[in-house]
């Protein structure tokens, strides 16, 4: 998925920088809607999984389609929010008249993107849930080399196509995507046909009510944090600019290698989910302690990444500054011990969250986020602080969620510990 973003970046790279800053306003725009998107199908995921785990056909099909109402609905609401308001949007983020309509021509494409993706996004975690999870993957096997050469051909108006620069990187991405979601579509259409799945296209008022408590607190801890790391790197770039460019080098690998531990997480929630659709409620905590032993263990291993990156940050950057290496060099302590906090805390998250605890979740992030280290950080760059006080507050926050994440997880454990017992 990530990939995707990659792809066009370098495509477009060489067009100019106007067309470069036009996408990274627009690319964040998509990649915002996308995200609450994605938000939106992992709340499906759950309840997806306690389905497949109860074994009931028939509310698979009817979780589906709650599935697509709540997240197609959300789209439509953001598509129609886009048609009328992206442009001021946009206008108000830059003042370049060539940026802001690169970015303006981009986004108006990306609407159909926006509209196959949140339908694709259901049939995903269906065959997530299922543990069918070759499917999604060979989709976005077909995906990538799409969007690759349909971009190619139309950003540079190659074999005859219409020269169309950055608009030509956003009709690839809709071409590809379309092409992945009649791939999905007809897989799921052979599982409906071998009888794996009934009851699609049939609502259900109390399926979409329980899909709407399952999916409000995700999406509000999504935005929690994605809006909170915006501030931060709001906060960051009032920096020095050697120190802001360190920071600026090392948040994207965080959040690249922190995925491995995310999606580890993730795949062990629909475990936990299905276990808790079977009712064999005694299997949860063993699977929890080995899925966490298996957690601890990547974050060794990204930890060593880390290691290995802030050791050869010198000859990968060889070009910047002596400044900006000092300060890389000042902060590499804090993101090479970072994964074993913070991969301990995602995994907690998400166990909190497969078992329906979620709230609990957002409330963690507020207090440690937005009342106490947001304004901390914004204190100690107004009294001028070292950088690795500054930098630190990242680490120091996700301290601050260990122990609660710890103590709920092991609440509700307990919680299905006594039923067993009962």
């Amino acid at each position: 998925m990530q990939s995707v973003t990659i792809i066009d970046l370098l495509l477009i790279a060489s067009l100019g920088e106007s067309q470069v800053a036009a996408f990274g306003i627009a690319g964040a725009i998509v990649s915002f809607i996308i995200g609450i998107q994605f938000a939106i199908a992992n709340g499906t995921q759950l309840v997806l999984s306690r389905a497949v785990g109860a074994g009931d056909k028939n509310n698979i099909g009817l979780v589906m389609t709650s599935g697509w109402v709540i997240n197609i609905g959300f789209s439509l609401l953001a598509l129609f929010t886009l048609f009328l308001f992206n442009a001021p949007l946009i206008e108000n983020i830059t003042h370049d008249a060539l940026v802001a309509s690169e970015a303006k021509s981009y986004v108006s494409i990306s609407l159909l993107l926006l509209l196959f993706s949140s339908a694709s996004q259901v049939i995903v975690v269906y065959f997530n849930s299922t543990k069918k999870t070759r499917i999604p993957l060979y989709g976005f096997m077909i995906e990538i080399p799409c969007n690759v050469i349909c971009s190619f051909i139309l950003i540079y108006g190659i074999w005859g196509a219409p020269e169309l620069g950055l608009a030509g990187a956003a009709w690839g991405s809709v071409i590809a995507i379309v092409i992945r979601f009649a791939y999905l579509s007809y897989r799921l259409y052979k599982e409906k046909y071998h009888g794996y799945v009934t009851g699609l296209f049939i609502l259900s008022k109390k399926s979409v009510i329980e899909h709407i408590q399952e999916v409000v607190p995700i999406v509000a801890n999504f935005i929690v944090l994605l809006t909170g790391l915006l501030l931060f790197q709001i906060l960051f770039a009032q920096l020095p600019v050697a120190s802001y460019a360190a920071i600026t080098l090392v948040l994207p690998w965080i959040k690249i290698v922190s995925m491995f531990a995310n999606t580890w997480a993730q795949a062990s929630t629909i475990i936990v989910s299905q276990y808790i659709g079977k009712n064999e409620h005694q299997k949860i905590a063993p699977f929890v302690d080995q899925s966490l032993l298996v957690t601890r263990i990547i974050a060794v291993f990204i930890l060593l990444i880390f290691y290995i990156f802030s050791e050869l940050a010198p000859l990968i950057y060889s070009n910047l500054s002596s400044e900006t290496l000092t300060a890389l060099a000042t902060i590499a302590p804090i993101y090479i011990v970072l994964p074993l906090i913070r991969t301990n805390n995602m995994f907690c998250g998400n166990m909190i969250r497969a078992m329906g605890e979620s709230y609990l979740i957002v409330r963690v992030n507020i207090i440690t986020q937005w009342i106490i280290a947001l304004p901390l950080c914004a204190l100690m760059i107004y009294l001028e602080a070292p950088l690795y006080v500054v930098f630190g507050i990242i680490l120091l926050d996700e301290i601050l969620k260990f122990q609660p994440f710890r103590r709920t997880l092991k609440s509700c454990l307990g919680k299905y510990k006594g039923d067993e017992k009962a």
